[in-house]
């Protein structure tokens, strides 16, 4: 008889088996809580700069508005006659209302309404006053939107306007400006 070899089959089996390729479910796990880590990084990245641009676009809009109205007051203002006699260029009491006549003869009331928050302005005293600014308020407590003031040299005649100041706060969402502006009308130049 031959002697036949018994084989212990306990000793083939490996002790740990063979890892198939791919990730594990923790290597997944930390990896999607790192993108989404970054998509919300991004997120607030991307609302910080829309929203910074929004204010942006606000503040050039109340800008160029601004600018655009307080050009065209300026303007009018600098062409006005001034003549005392007849009260071409007035400052009513209250601060709220410059009337003059232009360089053409028209008659042009620029005035400030309290109750809409508009700087308008009516042409010729007809019944429609036009917006030119909203969102308007004075620019402190007490400070008058116009003033006129009298020239320093006293050769000019008493009631003849020497400068007029425009003040006002423009105030839309965040957005606040304060404008100021005199405007010296020509004969006091000339």
């Amino acid at each position: 008889m031959k002697n036949k070899k018994t084989i212990n089959n306990s000793s083939c089996i490996h002790s740990s088996k063979k890892r198939r390729a791919g990730l594990s479910l923790v290597e997944i796990l930390i990896s999607l809580s790192v993108a989404a880590l970054l998509l919300t990084a991004t997120a607030a990245a991307f609302d910080a700069a829309f929203k910074n641009l929004q204010e942006n676009n606000e503040m050039a809009m109340v800008g160029m508005s601004t600018r655009n109205s307080l050009c065209q007051m300026t303007g009018t203002i600098r062409s006005a006659w001034n003549d005392p006699d007849t009260a071409t260029i007035d400052v009513n009491s209250t601060g709220t209302e410059i009337s003059l006549t232009d360089a053409t003869g028209q008659n042009i009331i620029y005035r400030y309404d309290a109750n809409t928050q508009q700087l308008q302005v009516n042409v010729n005293g007809n019944a429609n006053w036009y917006p030119m600014i909203e969102d308007v308020y004075p620019a402190g407590t007490g400070i008058d939107i116009f003033t006129a003031t009298a020239p320093q040299d006293t050769s000019f005649p008493a009631g003849t306007v020497g400068c007029i100041d425009i003040r006002f706060r423009v105030t839309r969402d965040n957005t606040c400006r304060t404008i100021c502006a005199s405007v010296v009308p020509r004969n006091i130049i000339y």
